[in-house]
């Protein structure tokens, strides 16, 4: 028959603790009766203290002597195999930078390449547009030379009725001879009626007039 504490503990390790018989389960408090108890110290002899104080120190000698042994057979194959794969370090370490010039170089012929093609389109692109700069300046310049000769010509024609030193008198007895009048009038309906002496008719009385007459 299987004994009920290792049904126990194979069914439940994780939930359930199995207390001994000569002892409580540990996440029980300590007993109120044994809160305040100072266990006492253990007296030795003199002679099994210093016998194990000499069996504690050569313990600590022996451990210590282990482990530089341990250190010290370590550090040897760490200095063997270093030395060993110097040189295929070194070798790999030349072919890993002669693969690394040789990619650099590729990528810098793709730049170049790259930067070249750029460089003649926006050299084109320049081009193109300093000569529809040209040409737009020059249209411009053959317009301010075609409207200057326009105003030359239409001085040269308006100079003939300028006057003069020579034809002042003339001019004179023309104005006098022919007096103009700039004053006019504009009745409600927008009439025009020029003339400082000209005559106001009213239009409404001369519609009338004309109706009765006929």
């Amino acid at each position: 028959m299987i004994p009920k504490n290792v049904l126990l503990k194979r069914v439940s390790p994780l939930i359930s603790q199995i207390a001994e018989a000569h002892r409580k389960p540990r996440w029980e408090p300590v007993a109120k009766s044994k809160i305040y108890r100072i266990p006492k110290r253990p007296e030795i002899s003199e002679e099994e203290r210093l016998e194990l104080l000499r069996i504690n120190n050569n313990y600590k000698t022996q451990m210590r002597a282990i482990r530089r042994f341990y250190h010290e057979e370590m550090m040897r194959e760490l200095s063997s195999l270093k030395s060993a794969s110097s040189e295929m370090s070194q070798k790999l370490e030349a072919e890993e930078w002669e693969k690394c010039v040789h990619l650099n170089e590729e990528w810098n012929k793709e730049v170049a390449a790259e930067r070249e093609q750029r460089r003649k389109i926006e050299l084109a692109a320049m081009e193109e547009y300093t000569l529809k700069r040209m040409e737009e300046k020059d249209k411009e310049m053959r317009e301010k030379i075609e409207k200057a000769s326009a105003e030359i010509r239409l001085q040269k024609e308006l100079s003939a009725t300028f006057i003069t030193p020579d034809n002042l008198e003339a001019a004179i007895d023309a104005a006098l001879a022919n007096p103009i009048d700039y004053n006019f009038a504009i009745d409600l309906k927008g009439n025009h009626f020029y003339g400082r002496d000209t005559p106001i008719v009213n239009q409404d009385k001369k519609d009338n007039a004309i109706n009765t007459n006929t």
